[in-house]
């Protein structure tokens, strides 16, 4: 249908020279065709004359001074890094931290409209990769989707407190 030509028509856009090709063509469809211009509707903002008509919209939860807890952008959510109760630092071990890491982050996905099943990424810093690699690993292996895991990478990190041991940013798509 329309949408999946757009989407044909967007991939042979970015081959033939991304996005300035694609509002080109919004611009001038004559330029590579209707259909090259259906691609850009696809992308969800239309160009005319050089003018932004629309663009999609920025949901936006759990605003802070600093940033967001989360956002969602064309069907992808995405999460700041979280940590473990902030009060609770101190007396928690790695195990427990990543527990309630992960358990704030399926209230945020929840919040959002998604979930863990719908995980395409996941970043996490650990603040000792000796000491807490395979602790936090065997919470990540009972949390984590057993059949739809998304991409990961996993460093060692000063943190911004020094109790926090584990911090964990993902981002998922909406269902």
């Amino acid at each position: 249908g329309g949408q999946a030509g757009g989407q044909a028509a967007l991939r042979e856009l970015t081959m033939a020279g991304g996005l300035a090709a694609a509002a080109d063509a919004a611009t001038h469809p004559f330029v590579l065709g209707v259909a090259s211009a259906a691609a850009v509707v696809a992308l969800g903002t239309v160009v005319t004359r050089g003018r932004l008509l629309s663009r999609p919209a920025i949901r936006r939860w759990q605003d802070s001074p600093r940033a967001c807890a989360a956002l969602e952008h064309n069907g992808v959510v995405y999460l700041s890094g979280q940590v473990a109760k902030i009060e609770t630092l101190a007396s928690t071990d790695i195990t427990t931290q990543t527990l309630e890491t992960l358990a704030k982050i399926d209230d945020l996905l929840a919040e959002a409209g998604t979930s863990k099943e719908n995980l395409l990424s996941a970043q996490i810093w650990v603040k000792d990769m000796n000491a807490h690699f395979e602790p936090m690993n065997k919470v990540w292996n009972a949390w984590v989707h057993p059949t739809n895991k998304g991409v990961r990478a996993c460093v060692e990190a000063n943190m911004a407190r020094p109790n926090i041991l584990v911090e964990i940013k993902v981002i998922a798509a909406l269902p």
